[in-house]
């Protein structure tokens, strides 16, 4: 009995001398999400010297306007006065199956080489059926026909009816004549719309590709009274058919028709009789005094 005792006693002391009897650390303030003093494990990427914000943005981004004027407009204004301002119009076919009105042929007085463009019957266009046709309604025909008549009145410095008031003036059987290229309508043009020149633009497919419709676009200008050619244009436009590239490829057509256009009024001009009196040129539209916003 006394040695059972004696090892309890042992047994408590030494339960007794392993105890940690040393008090607790003190509890870390946890610092709130705001505060900048608390400790981060991943510090916040920073952007470097060249992708700091730029304080000069604005609200819009304006794309550059393509204002340069083609290198034939002043060759262009000086001939379309002399031969008296007549004025001019753009009408652009809303068919690949279209044709051009056929004008009688220009006067011989006219030896300025115009731009060649290949009869319509003889270049390899493409059939219905053999394009897409939704690559064929993607074709913005609106965007080129103001496009051009953009170019065409050189900063509005040519007296050029806008093409949607000629379109809207137009029955629906007169413009399915304009489209078909039946003359008939060039009398009704020149009588209703006092129009002199009608530049008249058709498009058609010439290959299908991954990108979408390959397209060439044919122009001429006619004098609406007398049924005149007096400027030929046509160029082949790649796809993709977007804004940027029309722009470009209707700025050449510009650029070609009035070329043509000028030579041939100096040719009109020159042929014109020593003692006959040229027709004066019509003034030009009075241009409304700038106003000053308030």
């Amino acid at each position: 009995m006394r040695t059972i005792q004696l090892l309890s006693l042992m047994t408590a002391a030494a339960i007794l001398g392993c105890r940690d009897t040393t008090p607790p650390p003190p509890r870390a303030p946890v610092p709130p999400a705001w505060n900048d003093s608390a400790v981060r494990r991943h510090d916040p990427p920073k952007p470097l010297p060249h992708q700091g914000a730029d304080l000069s943005l604005k609200p819009y981004h304006d794309d550059p306007l393509l204002v340069d004027a083609p290198p034939e407009t002043t060759a262009y204004l000086d001939a379309y006065a002399r031969v008296g301002r007549p004025r001019i119009t753009v009408f652009v076919n809303r068919t690949l199956e279209g044709r051009l009105i056929t004008a009688v042929a220009a006067p011989a007085a006219n030896t300025r080489p115009a731009a060649a463009v290949p009869a319509d019957n003889t270049d390899p266009y493409l059939a219905v059926g053999d394009y897409d046709e939704v690559s064929a309604k993607a074709i913005d025909y609106v965007m080129m026909e103001n496009i051009l008549a953009d170019w065409l009145s050189a900063n509005n410095r040519v007296e050029l009816i806008a093409p949607m008031m000629v379109r809207r003036k137009l029955t629906d059987e007169q413009v399915r004549d304009l489209q078909s290229g039946r003359q008939r309508t060039l009398a009704d043009i020149a009588q209703d719309m006092e129009v002199d020149v009608l530049v008249q633009v058709q498009a058609r497919p010439t290959r299908q590709t991954s990108q979408g419709l390959e397209i060439r676009v044919i122009a001429e200008a006619i004098n609406v009274r007398g049924g005149q050619s007096i400027a030929r244009a046509a160029v082949d436009v790649p796809p993709p058919l977007e804004k940027t590239r029309l722009n470009a490829y209707t700025r050449f057509l510009a650029r070609k028709l009035m070329d043509g256009m000028t030579g041939s009024w100096q040719a009109m001009v020159a042929a014109t009789p020593a003692g006959a009196v040229p027709p004066a040129p019509a003034p030009p539209p009075a241009v409304p005094p700038a106003t000053r916003p308030y």
